[in-house]
């Protein structure tokens, strides 16, 4: 099996530019890549990062769109990040999608909520850098772990040995194992570090479990 990079990537929220550098300021001494969660208040009903954000130098900075509007929000994202993350459920062609990735120069992920097959995917699965899988509904911090959403983790490593899968939602240093079990190589966790006394500990406590 090829070896693939392996992340755990914190997953912030904030509603300005205020918000964001104290959440940024928790984690970006230490964690190499980090998930910027835009919510627009329409797709999901809460709203996170939907303003102009002006990010730090240093890490890697995923993109992870929650919105209606999901192709112009990846043509306008910031210059800093380096993925951006799409869901299924927002596009109408995944390919224009692709071409769009292509043409910003930037890593794309489809993300799959809960409800999504991963039928939608597998004719662009060798065409794209990575794919979400949702393990709770989006839209909610602290969110329900769904342990059957792992089952696509499963299928799609099956299918590649290569491509990036990433699990996002109720990640902790219990369900962590389970999603890595499955195949996923990149995990995303909000509350659980950006929550913690201690986000460095909390990171760290993650990493290890790789």
């Amino acid at each position: 099996m090829v070896a693939l990079i392996k992340e755990v990537l914190p997953a912030i929220i904030a509603s300005d530019q205020e918000g964001l550098d104290e959440m940024l300021n928790r984690v970006k001494d230490f964690a190499g890549n980090i998930m910027l969660d835009l919510m627009d208040g329409k797709l999901v009903k809460a709203s996170s990062l939907d303003f102009p954000m002006s990010l730090p130098e240093g890490p890697r900075y995923q993109f992870h769109v929650m919105a209606v509007d999901p192709i112009q929000r990846l043509i306008n994202a910031p210059d800093e990040v380096d993925t951006v993350v799409l869901h299924a459920e927002t596009l109408d062609d995944i390919e224009v999608a692709v071409e769009a990735a292509h043409e910003k120069k930037v890593k794309l992920f489809i993300a799959l909520n809960p409800e999504t097959p991963i039928s939608v995917l597998e004719p662009y699965l060798d065409r794209l850098d990575g794919v979400l899988i949702m393990s709770v509904h989006p839209g909610q911090y602290g969110a329900k772990f769904l342990p059957e959403q792992l089952e696509k983790v499963k299928e799609i490593r099956a299918h590649s040995e290569t491509i990036t899968i990433e699990v996002d939602g109720g990640m902790n240093d219990k369900t962590m194992v389970t999603a890595v079990n499955a195949g996923a190589n990149q995990i995303a966790s909000g509350s659980y570090i950006m929550k913690s006394g201690d986000p460095e500990a909390a990171y760290e406590s993650l990493r290890a479990l790789f």
